[in-house]
């Protein structure tokens, strides 16, 4: 399963939680088994549709927080430090916007 699918599904704080539970070797959570995986030492590919990686959900938090910083979607647009956005700051909006669309979301 897409990082992104996950949050729609099942919510900011379901990630966050899932994160800050991980063990430091988990590349993996995996939603049939209700466990974390390392998928490099397991029988289940990277490509399982019930599996979320927990790299792309540290990823998408990060740009979550970032916006909702910034004041939502409409306020990160508008943040323009030094008359360009910064690389990061564009990826977090994208990754907004591939979460909850042009909407902004208070999560």
């Amino acid at each position: 399963m897409k990082p992104e699918q996950f949050i729609r599904d099942w919510g900011l704080p379901e990630a966050k939680r899932l994160i800050n539970e991980s063990p430091e070797w988990a590349s993996e959570w995996c939603m049939d088994c209700k466990d974390y995986i390392n998928y490099c030492d397991s029988d289940v590919v990277s490509d399982c549709e019930s599996c979320v990686s927990i790299a792309g959900l540290e990823r998408l938090v990060e740009s979550l927080d970032l916006v909702k910083k910034l004041g939502g979607l409409q306020g990160a647009k508008a943040y323009v430090p030094d008359g360009y956005k910064s690389d990061r700051l564009k990826q977090a909006i994208r990754d907004h916007e591939s979460i909850y669309g042009g909407g902004d979301e208070d999560n």
